[in-house]
């Protein structure tokens, strides 16, 4: 590999306790502890990791992707020995609950590591990603049989998880879901086919858990009728093991992620495939939640990993590749060019603004669960987590996109070459946008669930606490004096455009779908903006001596005049409303 993979340590450290500060996590004192003793042990730890064992097998995966032989999926060359290590030394087990075996930690601690499996090799970290989803998913909502049973070994990852909710004719409207449930005993037989299930089988470990969405008999249409089954691919009792009744019908091939098995599944062709209820009957979708608001975040922190690979990539070949004259000879670094410092800084900018965006949600999420925190303080916490939520997921998705295409650009021809790791990096970071709901889902859930709901209350705490810190810049600074105006002003306009949400979103159907796309990535911006702001702020006092802190308050000042202006894109399409959608024609010339 030209490049070797080094995980970012020194930025991630500075995101961690940035994300501390500004969620005020950094006043509990218990979490305080923990985040100072771990931190670097974790990080380190997770760094060697990611360049030694998952980085290597990237472009093999690529190259040689998950295949199926006979109906079994069969994983490329190392997958297997990579993932027994990545068990072996507790990667499973990091956030997990202590009662079940897990380490407990916090998810802000957890963050970087995710972000650096996503670094090293995308297709692998999904894997043990969806895991941590569905152990959160069974710890709120199943029987303490079925935790008991199950938690233990999906936390050790001698299980692995998928979350099975599309179908052939139901793709993001849940509504339409087939699949039905009959009830057997103690248990449900399950009969149905699902489709895009990603790592729906392989053959890292022993069994799988599939959490399906079904229709019991009887129950009502729509997403008020669906119900949450537990649904093992290996049934085991005290004397013997069964294949269950899931057949894998094919796997998907794709543009990137080659190496993560994305199956169509049939359930229920023998008799029917046996599952457990998870929560109660016909609370399938919010039950779900659980661990879709979980994979969203998790979308955003492997996002900020390929958008880090993307720009490590990058800035290695501007600083080797020889082109152009100057005074000092025929040929000089392409570094040394103007727009391709531009197009790096551009990344180097969008990197650290996703990075903390991302760690600031996992941070809150932290608060939500601080026993030592009141009830209100939780709660408050919780609907903080859950409006970043959303724009971590699509805001950060979209900017590792942006990001892995300037990779590319700076690669040039080269970066157009399959061998070349840029060209997969970004072919793998294009998934980010669709999973776990499309980007445009994330909006709706922005406005519909999150704003409007409360009635913009929490994306007051939010806008107010950007303006307090936006004030914090030293408005006479060349640089952060216009980041700081250009925060100011955005902070002004979203509240705006959040009111006219709250008074005509329900009344005027197009409105959100016309423009809520750039609502969202409007506050995004904002939100990057707004922690460029909190790293300026703390690195300004010694910017003058040390040349780190001043490169740092030189790309908050960078990601002010080259990236804030996009809010003004962003405010004036969405302040001209849904007549130049809806009142389009299509028709062709």
């Amino acid at each position: 590999m030209a490049t070797p993979y080094e995980a970012p340590l020194p930025a991630q450290r500075l995101a961690i306790e940035q994300a501390c500060r500004a969620s005020g996590l950094s006043d509990i004192p218990a979490v305080r502890e923990i985040v100072a003793d771990v931190t670097d042990t974790v990080l380190e730890s997770a760094g060697k990791f990611a360049r030694d064992v998952l980085s290597p097998l990237n472009p093999i995966g690529d190259r040689t992707p998950t295949h199926l032989d006979s109906g079994r999926v069969v994983t490329p060359p190392g997958f297997k020995e990579a993932y027994r290590r990545f068990c072996a030394d507790g990667w499973t087990s990091v956030n997990a609950p202590a009662q079940y075996g897990g380490q407990g930690l916090p998810h802000v601690i957890s963050a970087a590591p995710t972000e650096m499996w996503a670094s090293a090799n995308l297709s692998f970290a999904m894997c043990p990603e969806l895991t941590v989803g569905v152990v959160a998913a069974l710890q709120a909502h199943a029987s303490a049989a079925l935790c008991g049973q199950y938690l233990p070994p999906l936390i050790q990852g001698d299980l692995t998880a998928t979350m099975c909710l599309t179908e052939p004719q139901a793709g993001s409207d849940l509504a339409g879901i087939r699949t039905r449930a009959a009830a057997d005993g103690d248990a449900w037989r399950l009969f149905g086919r699902k489709i895009f299930i990603s790592w729906g089988d392989h053959d890292l470990a022993e069994n799988i858990v599939h959490l399906v969405l079904a229709r019991m008999n009887g129950a009502p249409q729509g997403v008020q009728g669906l119900s949450l089954f537990l649904v093992p691919k290996i049934l085991r009792t005290t004397s013997q093991a069964e294949r269950n009744d899931i057949d894998v019908l094919a796997l998907e091939h794709k543009m990137g992620i080659r190496s993560s098995a994305t199956c169509a599944l049939a359930l229920g062709e023998r008799g029917g495939a046996r599952g457990w209820l998870v929560g109660e009957p016909n609370a399938g979708l919010a039950c779900m939640f659980t661990v879709m608001n979980l994979l969203r975040l998790g979308v955003g922190l492997h996002s900020c990993g390929l958008a880090e690979r993307a720009y490590q990539l990058a800035r290695a070949y501007a600083m080797t590749r020889q082109q152009g004259r100057s005074t000092a000879g025929p040929n000089r670094p392409i570094v040394e060019h103007a727009d391709v410092r531009r197009m790096l800084l551009t990344m180097k900018s969008l990197v650290h603004a996703a990075r903390c965006v991302a760690y600031t949600a996992a941070a809150f999420i932290d608060l939500a669960h601080a026993q030592s925190l009141s009830e209100a303080g939780r709660a408050a916490a919780d609907r903080m987590a859950s409006l970043l939520t959303p724009i971590v997921k699509a805001w950060v998705s979209d900017t590792a996109v942006e990001v892995s295409s300037l990779g590319v650009q700076v690669h040039g021809g080269m970066g157009f070459i399959d061998d070349c790791e840029a060209s997969q990096n970004y072919r793998d970071a294009r998934i980010g946008p669709i999973y776990e709901g499309t980007n445009f889902i994330q909006a709706q859930d922005l406005i519909g669930r999150k704003i409007q709901r409360d009635q913009g209350a929490t994306l007051e705490r939010l806008l107010a606490q950007i303006e307090r810190d936006a004030m914090a810049l030293p408005a006479a600074h060349a640089g952060l004096g216009f980041l700081r105006t250009e925060l100011l002003s955005s902070a002004g306009g979203i509240r705006s455009a959040a009111r006219v949400f709250i008074e005509r979103g329900a009344v005027e159907p197009d409105l959100i779908g016309a423009v809520g796309y750039h609502f969202l990535q409007w506050i995004g911006v904002t939100c990057g903006g707004w922690q460029w702001a909190l790293t300026a702020s703390s690195m300004l006092p010694r910017a003058g001596a040390d040349a780190q802190a001043r490169a740092l308050v030189d790309a908050a000042s960078f990601y002010g005049a080259h990236i804030m202006p996009r809010t003004t894109l962003h405010e004036v399409i969405v302040t001209r409303g849904s007549a130049p959608v809806s009142n389009a024609a299509l028709t062709e010339l």
